[in-house]
């Protein structure tokens, strides 16, 4: 499985103000579009699970409106976190998966 995150839109919200979305792709194919909030989440979930020292640094917060090279570099601190993921948690799999088998 490969998880990219080629590019990104300006999207307009309820209320009419815009914000960045990342446009997620699993082995090529559009899945879904996130904010930099709902990957926050998922990355606090996945601490709580794994514990914050074996999980992969965050992209940080910023306070102001990103610049569009601030966006891009976002994208790709992203993209490279979902991947060290992925990794992450298909090691552990495959660990346990290696310790559960029988050879007989």
């Amino acid at each position: 499985m490969h998880f990219s995150i080629p590019e990104t839109e300006v999207r307009s919200g309820e209320n009419g103000s815009t914000y960045v979305a990342y446009n997620i792709h699993v082995n090529g194919v559009l899945h879904c579009r996130v904010r930099y909030s709902q990957l926050l989440g998922l990355h606090e979930q996945i601490k709580k699970e794994y514990g914050s020292n074996v999980v992969p640094a965050f992209p940080p917060k910023k306070i102001f409106t990103l610049t569009p090279a601030e966006v891009e570099q976002r994208r790709e601190q992203l993209e490279k976190y979902m991947q060290a993921v992925l990794h992450r948690i298909t090691d552990d799999l495959t660990r346990e998966r290696a310790g559960t088998q029988s050879f007989t």
